[in-house]
């Protein structure tokens, strides 16, 4: 059985940075929570872009991962990330970033949604977001 990376890190954001002075220093910008539609009709909503910022540890060789977003109400899909290729390096306790980006996110009711981090078929971590 394959061996899933930990989540050290799941932040929902709309954007995230290196710090110039410190390559190290990862900056996070527009933490989301909550969004609330200002559109008319405010639904169906499509969220121009959003990032995942992931940081794994323990993860060994290499997987996919990917992004699902679903209506917890219901627990319907209603948009996902395409699959993407991590590759782990030798050190399992080496923090790898893996920022994804999620693209014309289309809500279709206010309420509360879950983005699930997905690894080699199994989701791994998972966090709310609040449409109103």
């Amino acid at each position: 059985m394959a061996v899933q990376p930990v989540v050290r890190y799941m932040i929902l954001c709309e954007d995230w940075g290196t710090d110039p002075q410190n390559p190290r220093r990862v900056n996070i910008f527009g933490l989301l929570s909550n969004i609330h539609s200002a559109a008319q009709p405010p639904y169906p909503l499509v969220y121009p872009e959003l990032c995942v910022f992931l940081a794994l540890t323990e993860g060994r060789g290499t997987g996919m991962a990917q992004i699902v977003c679903a209506f917890e109400e219901t627990g319907q899909r209603v948009f996902h990330s395409p699959p993407r290729k991590v590759k782990f390096g030798p050190d399992p306790l080496e923090v790898t970033v893996l920022p994804i980006r999620v693209r014309n996110c289309k809500f279709p009711f206010p309420g509360m949604y879950s983005l699930q981090f997905w690894y080699n078929g199994h989701e791994v971590q998972e966090r709310p977001l609040r449409l109103r």
